[in-house]
């Protein structure tokens, strides 16, 4: 016969497996209950946080007329178009060039620009439109190298690229890239 003291030592491991087992997959239902429950609030307070901007970015369709638009109408939908017309790429950009693939005058532009405090005037516009498009590839290419990066932003050279990228931002193009690496 078996020995009643291995059975119960047998069932009491079994007991303890079992809970084991039960309490490890509640752990990983209330992990998928909270990751999905952040990436839903994620999401409604990426569409609450949505600002008047990125909502007409959102229907340029509706925009055909930019002299018929107020400022910030104009502002999204001038940023909109230089980037699907990839304008900033071209490092021989100028207020004239973009005027006229734009369809605004030059003077609209302007007086556009300066009403925008973080702006001011074109060459100050292009260069932070020219860093943001080197941040996004710093970020999303890490294979490319800097030079890549700085031709494909817009930048006449690696060094006046070098030079702007750390002024603006504190930091090298390379070191940025290691910060981004590391987050």
């Amino acid at each position: 016969m078996v020995d009643v003291s291995y059975v119960v030592v047998f069932a009491v491991v079994i007991s303890f497996l079992s809970l084991f087992v039960v309490i490890i997959m509640l752990i990983r239902t209330t992990r998928k209950v909270v990751d999905n429950t952040n990436i839903l609030l994620k999401r409604e307070a990426d569409a609450a946080a949505a600002s008047p901007v990125d909502m007409i970015k959102q229907d340029l369709s509706s925009m055909s007329q930019p002299s018929k638009m107020d400022d910030t109408q104009l502002m999204a939908w001038m940023d909109a178009k230089m980037d699907e017309l990839s304008l900033c790429q071209n490092p021989d950009l100028d207020l004239k060039t973009a005027s006229e693939a734009l369809g605004i005058s030059q003077r609209r532009i302007v007086r556009l620009l300066k009403s925008q405090p973080q702006y001011g005037t074109f060459a100050v516009y292009l260069t932070e439109k020219r860093l943001a498009k080197a941040c996004l590839m710093l970020k999303s290419h890490p294979q490319y190298t800097i030079e890549a990066i700085c031709l494909d932003s817009g930048f006449r050279t690696r060094r006046t690229f070098q030079t702007i990228f750390k002024s603006r931002l504190g930091v090298s193009p390379s070191e940025y890239r290691s910060a981004v690496r590391n987050n």
